[in-house]
């Protein structure tokens, strides 16, 4: 019984009990003398050091690159040379490990002094007191005092395992490690409390994706493209996609047209929606608002997808009639809309990563004929932020495919 509830643990939840388990057992065993008791503290201040400082240059990062508004945190943003901030730009990941590890650097360096005085004069004497007090203990005094000046430690280990995880994801997607991720409660609790409210970037998102096995497929398997007579535009707009693309006819087991098929009473919704407005962009940007902020997710539907996507309606119809749906619905609604009042419009799949994991996904991409460009949106992603045109869209949508174009 032991033996099958631990084959059903997952296993990024496994690796962090591990992780946050083995400083607490070195606790019980830790060295009981003075010099052993000194250097367990002096360990114990340089972890709690470290965790602020990695926090303090995480927040630094933040404010410098994702939220410099009009602050001291702007002026030093536009000291940086242009060229390596257009490089910089939407590269989430790079920003954090390379300028948040020099912020952290610098930090450490510039406490170090500051930091042996105050181990000199305040950790040594109290590391004597704890050693007379311990020495008239019992062997379970010291346990205690063992595994508590452990807790620190095993709690670094984890959110350095647990940072690890979410830059190596969103560099590297992986089918079996999103899913772990996805499925991991133990993750979820340390990303929702600790990593998610200090994270402000594409990194940390609470925005839902499917985690599937047809994100397997769209990693692992690709096709020729079929003939179209018209290239393909990317995802960032600067030219013709790959040559090879996943060719998809179903989604959520319904045809592309079936999915965005309308009713009169969309249409006029729609029409309603833009009014007497005659810009292209504008007209995007009414009925993107609408479907954002009138459509709710469908969590229990996305639930029932990632397992088997047989038998379940979806499409612009359903979203338009429930109010709710997943990132295909809203897609497919968008684009009914968008036909109804003569916007040229793409239904786009691709992967879109959550904050936690990659994920299969639907957005759309629009012709502005005023600009003689197409625009990326996504109408499930802004529920939680502005995704009209977003200037780093490609820094969490990737593989884009276009599926079909009105």
């Amino acid at each position: 019984m032991g033996m099958i509830y631990l084959q059903n643990l997952n296993p990024i939840t496994i690796v962090l009990i591990i992780i946050m388990t083995l400083p607490l057992i070195s606790g019980i065993f830790m060295e009981f003398s003075r010099e052993g008791v000194r250097g367990t503290l002096w360990s114990l201040a340089d972890n709690i050091i470290f965790i602020l400082g990695m926090f303090s240059a995480i927040y630094l990062t933040k404010r410098i690159f994702f939220d410099h508004r009009g602050d001291f945190f702007d002026q030093i943003y536009y000291y940086i040379p242009l060229h390596i901030r257009t490089i910089l730009y939407g590269q989430d990941v790079l920003i954090y490990l390379g300028a948040g590890t020099i912020i952290l650097f610098l930090l450490l360096v510039l406490m170090r002094p500051f930091l042996l005085v105050m181990y000199r004069a305040i950790l040594n004497p109290l590391a004597d007191a704890l050693y007379t007090l311990l020495s008239k203990g019992g062997p379970l005094l010291r346990v205690f005092m063992g595994v508590l000046v452990q807790l620190p430690r095993a709690a670094f280990a984890v959110l350095l395992v647990g940072l690890t995880l979410n830059f190596f994801s969103y560099c590297f997607p992986s089918p079996i490690l999103s899913q772990c991720m996805n499925n991991s409660g133990l993750y979820h609790t340390v990303y929702q409390d600790v990593l998610c409210p200090v994270l402000n970037s594409n990194l940390a998102k609470k925005i839902p994706v499917i985690v599937s096995d047809a994100f397997a497929q769209t990693i692992n398997k690709e096709m020729l493209a079929h003939s179209n007579p018209e290239p393909t535009i990317s995802l960032d707009q600067t030219g013709p996609s790959s040559t090879k693309e996943r060719v998809i006819e179903y989604f959520n087991g319904v045809t592309i047209d079936s999915a965005v098929h309308s009713t009169p009473r969309i249409d006029e919704t729609a029409v309603d929606i833009v009014g007497n407005q005659e810009n292209s962009k504008q007209k995007a940007y009414l009925i993107y608002q609408w479907v954002s902020t009138n459509i709710s997710y469908d969590y229990d539907k996305a639930a029932k997808l990632a397992s088997d996507p047989r038998g379940i309606n979806s499409g612009s119809i359903i979203a338009f009639t429930e109010r709710k749906g997943v990132c295909f619905d809203y897609s497919s609604l968008y684009v009914s809309m968008c036909r109804a009042v003569g916007l040229k419009v793409r239904l786009v799949t691709g992967l879109a990563y959550s904050g936690t994991a990659w994920g299969d996904h639907a957005w759309n991409q629009v012709y502005l004929p005023e600009e003689n460009r197409w625009i990326n949106i996504d109408t499930t992603f802004g529920i939680y932020a502005d995704y009209f045109d977003k200037a780093d869209f490609i820094a969490d949508h990737r593989n884009a495919e276009v599926q079909g174009e009105w």
